[in-house]
């Protein structure tokens, strides 16, 4: 344990202090007083092995605290409508009779998330602040609605009638800054002309954005196992990190501090990508792993970065401990630590069987990426949604291929005014969407295409189990390699 790096000391800590959280109910104060004791007492007695015990007890407490006050709220159902002072802070988009988005409100004195169902009939727009009349109904007590509720929604809004809606001015700041920036970014995929279905995947793909994907195309996508693909995570920021590390690698940067250089440049780039996509939750947590990696790597060792990986999710929990429970922030996490941990081991030894060929190695590190992180997600990806994908194994080296196309391609054409190369990109783009979706929808139709079962947590955690015990071991293989090599 001692020669362990602290936050991978630590991080188990939190995540047992949000475990306790769940089943009892203190009091923050109360377990605020508890954690400063204990941490006044580890400190006095750091030389002893009793002061690491306080030290480690105050972590728990601190995580205990933060999630008494972060617990998720629960409205009671209403009986008649209500009136709120609304502010859309997401693009709407349609589905049959409704525009759904995202909007904030008061209410108890605090600013809440909600979603919000209008009626066609009505005209919303991002930005937007008005009254809204209507019912807020509680979200469902299923699956989807403690995932909402977790991410921080307390209820839904429904506006059946342009009665109902009384905009009154048009706020700014910076997130609807950014989503505004977004906004802008998907007309310009729109000038591509694509199909509805290419460009729905593209802008979702791209940008987040999915509110064009049509029913049929999303289950063929999850029939396939390639759902993963639709929503920006691990994966694409993990497409964009590779090119932006290789391209920075190229700059002619001399010096010590070189290196430090770059390595920003890239945290840099891969923040400004976070922003174009809106800075939905699944962005900004995969691009706060990634650049947290990319300043580990400044330091060298896969050890320095997973534990630095570590600390990154230990102060995003202790932030927000609702993190721990959403899918979408355990596959982030899991997906960059499947990149980085991974990926060394797996180019040094395609890399040794093929050559080093600088194409070769390019286009070899890209496709790893995208490999290494469904791996890493499989075991979290069936337990979670009770589905194997057996045709995904092997159309996922298709798909990758055909991500990493319309991701590059995409961010170049949104990037830069290249008017003059509007039908070469449309060919690219609109080419790599178009097969990704045959491809997809083929695979979907075979009848083994997907098994359905239930995958028990403990199967998910031998997997992992196995998982970290290969990682040992090729970390192993490769010292002992550096080290004959060397003498």
């Amino acid at each position: 344990m001692r020669n362990l790096p602290p936050f991978l000391k630590i991080l188990p800590l939190v995540i047992v202090g949000i475990m306790l959280g769940q089943m009892v109910a203190i009091g923050a104060w109360w377990v605020a007083v508890a954690a400063l004791a204990c941490t006044a007492l580890g400190y006095s007695l750091r030389r002893r092995w009793v002061g690491e015990v306080y030290i480690g007890l105050s972590v728990v407490l601190w995580a205990l605290c933060a999630t008494e006050i972060r617990t998720p709220r629960h409205i009671p159902q209403p009986t008649s409508p209500s009136e709120l002072d609304i502010t859309i802070t997401t693009e709407p988009y349609t589905v049959g009779r409704w525009q759904r988005c995202d909007a904030s409100t008061t209410t108890g004195g605090r600013r809440e998330k909600i979603i919000l169902r209008a009626d066609t009939a009505l005209s919303v727009a991002l930005g937007e602040r008005g009254v809204a009349r209507g019912f807020l109904n509680p979200l469902p007590e299923r699956s989807y609605g403690s995932l909402m509720s977790r991410r921080g929604y307390i209820g839904t809004l429904y506006l059946t009638s342009p009665h109902n809606w009384h905009p009154t001015d048009t706020l700014h700041n910076a997130t609807l800054c950014s989503r505004k920036i977004q906004r802008t970014l998907l007309a310009r995929i729109d000038r591509l002309g694509l199909e509805p279905d290419e460009s729905g995947v593209v802008k979702a793909m791209l940008l987040g954005w999915r509110g064009k994907i049509t029913p049929s195309l999303r289950k063929a996508y999850s029939r396939s196992g390639s759902s993963h693909i639709l929503a920006i995570s691990g994966l694409h920021v993990g497409i964009v990190a590779m090119v932006v590390w290789w391209l920075c690698w190229l700059l002619p940067i001399v010096g010590r501090r070189g290196h430090l250089v770059r390595n920003i440049i890239a945290s840099v780039v891969m923040v400004c990508y976070a922003i174009i996509c809106g800075l939905s939750p699944s962005v900004v947590r995969a691009t706060t792993m990634f650049v947290v990696a990319q300043m580990a790597l400044c330091y060298g060792t896969s050890r320095s970065v997973v534990n630095i990986l570590a600390g990154a999710a230990t102060i995003m929990l202790l932030v927000n401990p609702n993190n721990l429970f959403d899918i979408s922030f355990q596959l982030s996490f899991v997906a960059v630590v499947g990149i980085v941990v991974g990926m060394p081991s797996a180019s040094d030894y395609f890399g040794e069987q093929r050559g080093g060929n600088l194409l070769w190695r390019t286009l070899l590190g890209i496709v790893l990426v995208g490999l290494c992180s469904t791996l890493a997600t499989l075991p979290l990806v069936a337990h979670t949604f009770s589905v194997v994908s057996l045709v995904g194994i092997f159309i996922n080296p298709i798909v990758i291929l055909t991500a990493e196309i319309i991701v590059v391609g995409g961010l170049i054409w949104v990037s830069l005014p290249l008017e003059w190369l509007h039908k070469p990109f449309e060919w690219i783009v609109g080419g790599a969407a178009q097969l990704q979706n045959r491809v997809v929808e083929y695979a979907a139709g075979l009848d083994w295409a997907a098994l359905e079962c239930e995958v028990p947590l403990w199967i998910t955690l031998v997997a992992y189990g196995l998982m970290l015990a290969g990682i040992a071991l090729a970390a192993a293989w490769r010292e002992k390699k550096r080290w004959k090599m060397e003498s």
